[in-house]
């Protein structure tokens, strides 16, 4: 009788394996663009967008986390985003959170956030909305990957999932390396050196990603192993500026784990949540940011 139950466990878990690869067809690109396009077309959606990184030394380790927990929903559309900024190294930490939410009030897109301290409000505009969109973002990190194949299946969001992983080389490469932050070491530099850089790693090997899509077909993470990547741009800016591979200072913090991960839920039945009255009641600073004060790109000061 065991090896009937046993046997009828693995026909379960084969029929569910293959359900959830036939989702969408058989072709995993198309998959996961058919995944992608579930996700941009949902009405609302909670998502986590966490950048991490540790390092390590020999007197302590440092681990640095960027974490954005999000909600959205479209008509009527109504943002609500927590971004937090966690740093540890031994027993000492340092967090900061800002809070934003976001709606449209008639004809305005108007912006409200807080450090904890207090609240400013400021009109806005939909490209710095847009930002705040998981299936822009997903977009983002896709738009050019290809090569997927089937990876077997995991749990994410306490439901199964099959994972696909992919490759993305190339400019779209370079294009997430700007929009995460990752090329800001090298702004300083020359037109020149700046080209040369962008230009090997554009010339580097794939980086690889994976994708996974749950059985409804949603596309509910997406994850990028940035660690070899970031130690190609290194080399290459080193190989640019004419110092050695490795520098004293390099050697005592090493770079040992940089990960880029996004996961959504709840499609169509975000969380929700209602913007707090004293933020609607805050001091409306859209003049000053349209003196310069807070910046061009529209996007609340808080400092």
């Amino acid at each position: 009788m065991k090896w009937m139950k046993r046997t009828a466990a693995l026909g379960a878990a084969a029929l569910l394996a293959l359900s959830l690869a036939a989702c969408s067809g058989g072709n995993a690109d198309e998959t996961v663009a058919a995944a992608l396009e579930k996700v941009k077309s949902a009405s609302s959606l909670d998502a986590v967008i966490e950048i991490a990184a540790e390092y390590t030394s020999e007197d302590q380790d440092l681990s640095v986390t960027n974490r954005m927990n999000l909600t959205t929903f479209q008509e009527p559309l109504k943002i609500k985003a927590e971004v937090a900024l966690d740093m540890a190294s031994g027993e000492d930490t340092f967090n900061q959170t800002i809070t934003m939410y976001a709606q449209r009030e008639g004809e305005e897109l108007v912006q409200y956030a807080t450090d904890g301290s207090y609240w400013a409000k400021q009109t806005t505009t939909q490209e710095v909305l847009d930002t705040y969109n998981a299936g822009d973002t997903l977009s983002d990190y896709l738009a050019g990957a290809s090569g997927f194949r089937n990876s077997g299946t995991e749990t994410v969001n306490d439901a199964q999932a099959v994972k696909y992983t992919g490759s993305l080389s190339g400019k779209p490469l370079v294009d997430i390396l700007e929009a995460n932050g990752y090329l800001e070491s090298i702004s300083s530099m020359s037109e020149d050196q700046q080209s040369k850089i962008k230009a090997d790693l554009e010339g580097m090997p794939a980086a690889e990603i994976a994708v996974w899509v749950d059985q409804a077909g949603y596309l509910v993470k997406m994850e990028m192993d940035m660690l070899k990547v970031i130690d190609n741009m290194e080399a290459s800016i080193d190989e640019t500026l004419g110092h050695p591979g490795t520098t004293d200072e390099e050697a005592a913090s090493e770079l040992v784990s940089s990960v880029i991960r996004m996961t959504c839920a709840n499609f169509d039945a975000a969380t929700e949540f209602e913007i707090p009255a004293e933020a609607l009641e805050a001091e409306d600073l859209t003049a000053a940011g349209q003196d310069g004060s807070a910046g061009e790109s529209g996007e609340t000061a808080v400092e």
